[in-house]
C-alpha cells in the first residue's frame, strides 16, 4: 500500500514525456527480443519484460515503471500466453505467470521509487548539513586518522588561514598543523580513537598558515562503520584566551594595587567570611592567607574583638552606608588601633553581598600624640647639639660640643668620648675625662675592657649599680673608687662598624632612665656620623692635596715630553729632507748620465733608490703636516665650502683628476662653516685623493660631494664608488701609519686620514666613514655652521 503522502508526491510530480519514452522504448525492445528468442527460450519472456520494468523505473521513475509493467503484461498476454494473439487467458498457469509478473514488477517499481526517494532525501540532508556546517562558528573537519583533511567548513579554514584551493590540493593535515611540542597529544588522540572511537575535546594549538599558533579546543570521533575516517569539531579559543588574559591582568593589577599599600585591604561575604586579603591583613591577623580565606573573625581573633568587628560589619551591610571607625586588634606586640573605612559590597543589581574594608594602623600616631610634647622638648635640645656639632671643624671639637650640651639633658658627673683603633688595639680619649685620663690620651684597649668583650657586647650597656658587680674592669674599679655608682655606655656605630664609645657616669645608682638611654643613643648616632664625616673630610683633604700635587707634576712632565716629542718629530722630519733630496738627485743624475753604462740590475737598483726617496719625501711631508696641525694656532672663521672645494678640485688636484678620468659631482650650493682655511683645504684634498685612488682597475672614479644641515652643525659627505672598507677597520684607518693595502697596490704613507681626523678635531668637529667592502665609501666630516656678525 502506498503511503498517502508519497501518493500525493506521486500525483504532484510533473509528467515528463521522456520518462514515458524510456518505458515505451524499453518495453518495445523487450518485446522484440522476446519475439526473436521465444522459439529458443520460451521461459525467458517475462525475464526480458522484468528487465524493461527495472530499467524504466530506474531511469524514468515510478510512472515509467508502471507504464512498462502495463505494456509488458499486455504484450505477454497477447503474444506469449495461450491463446496466442488474444488478450484472453484460458489457462491457470498463464494467469499465475501474468499475475506473478505484475506483482514482481510493481514491487520492483516501488523499491526503485523508494530508493530514489531515499537518495533524494540523503542529498537534501547532505545539503542541509553542508549549510549547517558552513554557517557554523565552530570549525568542522572530515578526514582520516592519519591526519589528512578531506573537507572542512569555512569557519575552520578561516581559523587556520587556508583556502578551499589548499583544501582541494590536500595540503591540510591536522597532524602537521599541530606543533612538534604537542605531538604526544596526537599519539594519545590516535590511541583514543582506535580504542574508544572518540577523542574527547582537549585544548591544543594549531599552526596558522602564517606560522603563528591558534589556541583551540578540538574533539575527534571515528565515523560509524569505518576504521580510519574521522570527524572533528574545532573551537577557536583565541578570544577566550584574550578575555582570560585581560581578566588575569585586571586581577594582577588589583593584586598589585592592594599589595602596594601598607594598609590592610580585605573583602568579606555577607556571612563575614574573608574572600580577598592582602599581605598586610594576613600580618595583622597573624596567619597565612590560605589559613584566613573562607573563615570569619570568630575563627581568627579573640572572641571579644571578633564580636565587635562582626557587629560593625552587620551594621554597615544592613544600612548600606560607608562608615569610618576605629577598631582594635590584638597582635603579637600588643593591641593595635586601626582606622577602618568600610563600604557595602554590592553585586551588579545593587544588592549588598558583602563588605569591602581598608584599615590603617594608627597605633603609632596615637602614641605619637601622647609623646609629642615631650618629644618636642627633647628635639629642641638635640637640635642644639646638632648645631654645635655642625659648627665644629674637627673630631675633638665635635665631641666637646656634644658633651657640653648633653649635660643639659642627662644628669651625669663624668663623661668621655673614646675612639678605637683596632689595627693597633689602642683607644684614644677624644673628649671629656674618665679615670684621670685627659683628652688626647692613648691607652691600650685592654685597659678599658677585654677586646673580645668589646666586640661582642650590645650597642647600649647600662649598669644600674657598679657596687652590685662581682668583677669590674680596671676603669670601672677606678670609677667606683671615686664614688661613681651607675654607668651608661653607648657604642658609636657607622654602618654597623664600631668606631668608639660614649661613656657617662653618675654618682647615684639607677640614674639613667629609658629616656636618658634613648637620648644618649640618638646623640651617639649623630656623633658617630659627624666624627666619621670629619675623619673622611680630613682624609679627603689630604688625598686631594696629594692628588693635585701629583697631577700637577705629571701634567708638567707630560706637557714637557709632548713638546719635546713634537719638536723632535718636526726636527727629524725637517732635517731628513736635505740628505733625502741629495740622495734622490744623485740617483736621478746617475740614471741620466751613466744609465747606458749600467747593466739592467744596476738600473733597477738606481730606480728603486729614486722611488724610495720619493716615497720617503711624501712620508716626511705628511709627517710635517701632521706635526704642524698640533702646533698651528687655529683661528676659526666663516668659510665658504664652495670656494674651498673649488680650490681643491680645480687647482690642487686638477691634473690628478684628469689623469685618472675622475668625475667629481658637487651638489651646490653648499652651506658655510666655521673652520681654518689651510687645514680644511688639506683635509678635503686628502679625502678626495683617497676617493679617486682606492679604485678597482676596471672602474672610472666617480665622486659625489654634498652637505646636509644638522642643527648647529653641517655634515659634509665625500662619496666614492671605490673598493670600500670592511666595517672592522672603520676606526683603525684614522690612526697614524695604518694601511689596509700594500704599497704596490695603492701607494701612500698611511698618514692621510690621520691628518684628516687631526685637522677636523682641531677645528672642533668630528669625522667618520660609512662603507662596506666592494660597495664604495662615504666619508663625512662635521663642522659648526658659520656664524656671522
Amino acid at each position: 500500500m502506498v503511503h498517502p503522502r508519497r501518493w500525493r508526491q506521486f500525483v504532484r510530480r510533473p509528467v515528463r514525456l521522456k520518462d514515458y519514452g524510456i518505458a515505451i522504448i524499453a518495453s518495445g525492445l523487450a518485446l522484440l527480443l522476446s519475439l526473436l528468442f521465444s522459439p529458443f527460450i520460451a521461459s525467458g519472456t517475462f525475464t526480458l519484460f522484468l528487465a524493461s520494468v527495472v530499467f524504466s523505473s530506474l531511469y524514468g521513475g515510478r510512472k515509467a515503471g508502471l507504464l512498462a509493467t502495463i505494456i509488458g503484461g499486455l504484450a505477454s498476454a497477447f503474444f506469449f500466453l495461450a491463446p496466442v494473439l488474444s488478450f484472453s487467458i484460458t489457462t491457470l498457469e498463464g494467469s499465475l505467470r501474468l499475475g506473478l509478473f505484475v506483482c514482481v514488477s510493481l514491487l520492483i517499481n516501488e523499491m526503485n521509487a523508494a530508493r530514489q526517494q531515499a537518495e533524494r532525501n540523503i542529498r537534501t540532508s547532505e545539503a542541509r548539513f553542508r549549510r549547517l556546517t558552513d554557517s557554523n562558528i565552530i570549525g568542522i573537519i572530515y578526514g582520516w586518522i592519519s591526519g589528512s583533511i578531506r573537507d572542512a567548513n569555512d569557519a575552520f579554514l578561516q581559523m587556520v588561514g587556508y583556502t578551499r584551493e589548499d583544501l582541494r590540493s590536500r595540503q591540510l593535515n591536522w597532524h602537521r598543523m599541530t606543533p612538534s611540542s604537542q605531538q604526544a597529544l596526537i599519539d594519545r588522540r590516535i590511541e583514543q580513537l582506535q580504542q574508544n572511537h572518540i577523542s574527547p575535546p582537549a585544548q591544543q594549538n594549531l599552526i596558522h598558515r602564517d606560522g603563528t599558533y591558534v589556541p583551540v579546543l578540538m574533539g575527534l570521533a571515528l565515523l560509524e562503520e569505518t576504521a580510519d575516517e574521522v570527524i572533528g569539531f574545532v573551537l577557536d579559543l583565541t578570544a577566550l584566551h584574550r578575555t582570560e588574559q585581560a581578566l588575569q591582568e585586571n586581577y594582577n593589577l588589583l593584586q598589585s594595587v592592594i599589595e602596594g599599600t601598607n594598609d590592610a585591604v580585605f573583602v568579606k561575604d555577607k556571612q563575614g567570611r574573608y574572600l580577598l586579603i592582602n599581605t598586610t591583613t594576613a600580618h595583622i591577623i597573624g596567619r597565612s592567607p590560605a589559613e584566613i580565606l573562607g573563615k570569619d573573625d570568630t575563627e581568627l581573633l579573640p572572641a571579644e574583638e571578633a564580636a565587635v568587628l562582626q557587629e560593625n560589619d552587620r551594621r554597615i551591610m544592613t544600612s548600606g552606608r560607608t562608615e569610618v571607625i576605629e577598631e582594635q586588634v590584638t597582635q603579637a606586640d600588643g593591641v593595635h588601633t586601626y582606622l577602618s573605612t568600610k563600604d557595602p559590597y554590592r553585586d551588579v543589581e545593587g544588592r549588598v553581598i558583602g563588605l569591602i574594608g581598608v584599615a590603617r594602623d594608627i597605633t603609632d600616631r596615637k602614641q605619637a600624640e601622647v609623646n609629642l610634647a615631650r618629644a618636642n622638648q627633647r628635639l629642641e635640645a638635640l637640635r642644639a647639639i646638632d648645631r654645635a656639632i655642625l659648627r665644629a671643624d674637627s673630631t675633638t671639637a665635635i665631641a666637646d660640643a656634644a658633651l657640653v650640651r648633653l649635660a643639659r639633658l642627662i644628669p651625669y658627673q663624668q663623661a668621655a668620648v673614646i675612639l678605637f683603633n683596632f689595627a693597633t688595639n689602642e683607644a684614644q680619649f677624644l673628649a671629656g675625662q674618665v679615670d684621670g685620663q685627659q683628652a688626647g690620651t692613648v691607652v691600650p684597649i685592654a685597659e678599658l675592657m677585654p677586646l673580645e668583650v668589646l666586640q661582642q657586647r650590645e650597642p647600649i650597656q647600662y649598669i644600674e649599680d657598679l657596687g652590685s658587680m662581682l668583677r669590674r674592669s680596671p676603669m670601672l674599679e677606678q670609677q667606683f673608687a671615686q664614688g661613681m655608682r651607675s654607668m651608661l655606655r653607648v657604642a658609636l656605630l657607622v654602618e654597623g662598624e664600631l668606631i668608639g664609645d660614649l661613656n657617662l657616669f653618675a654618682n647615684q645608682p639607677t640614674t639613667f632612665t629609658v629616656e636618658h638611654q634613648t637620648i644618649a643613643q640618638e646623640v651617639a648616632n649623630q656623633l658617630a656620623i659627624a666624627i666619621q664625616q670629619a675623619r673622611l673630610r680630613e682624609q679627603l683633604q689630604a688625598y686631594t692635596t696629594e692628588l693635585e700635587q701629583r697631577v700637577a707634576e705629571r701634567t708638567a712632565a707630560l706637557q714637557s715630553a709632548n713638546e719635546s716629542l713634537e719638536a723632535f718629530g718636526y726636527s727629524v722630519s725637517h732635517d731628513l729632507q736635505a740628505p733625502l733630496r741629495a740622495m734622490q738627485g744623485l740617483a736621478e743624475a746617475l740614471l741620466e748620465d751613466y744609465g747606458d753604462q749600467l747593466d739592467p740590475l744596476g738600473r733597477e737598483y738606481a730606480e728603486h733608490i729614486v722611488s724610495s726617496a720619493q716615497q720617503m719625501a711624501r712620508l716626511i711631508t705628511d709627517l710635517l703636516s701632521y706635526s704642524r696641525l698640533s702646533r698651528t694656532e687655529m683661528n676659526l672663521r666663516p668659510l665658504r665650502l664652495d670656494s674651498v672645494i673649488a680650490e681643491v678640485c680645480d687647482e690642487r688636484l686638477a691634473s690628478e683628476l684628469q689623469e685618472r678620468q675622475a668625475q667629481v659631482t658637487v651638489e651646490r650650493p653648499l652651506p658655510d662653516v666655521m673652520g681654518h682655511y689651510p687645514t680644511l683645504v688639506q683635509v678635503l684634498t686628502n679625502l678626495i685623493t683617497n676617493a679617486v685612488k682606492y679604485m678597482p682597475a676596471d672602474r672610472s672614479p666617480q665622486v659625489r660631494i654634498y652637505a646636509e644641515p644638522r642643527g648647529e652643525w653641517v655634515r659634509l659627505w665625500v662619496e666614492d664608488n671605490g673598493i670600500g672598507i670592511d666595517p672592522h677597520y672603520h676606526e683603525r684607518i684614522f690612526n697614524v701609519f695604518e694601511r689596509l693595502h700594500g704599497e704596490e697596490s695603492y701607494p701612500g704613507t698611511g698618514i692621510g686620514l690621520a691628518i684628516v681626523r687631526k685637522g677636523v678635531e682641531r677645528m672642533g668637529g668630528q669625522v667618520g666613514v660609512e662603507s662596506q667592502l666592494g660597495q664604495g665609501s662615504r666619508f663625512w666630516l662635521e663642522l659648526r655652521r658659520a656664524e656671522y656678525g
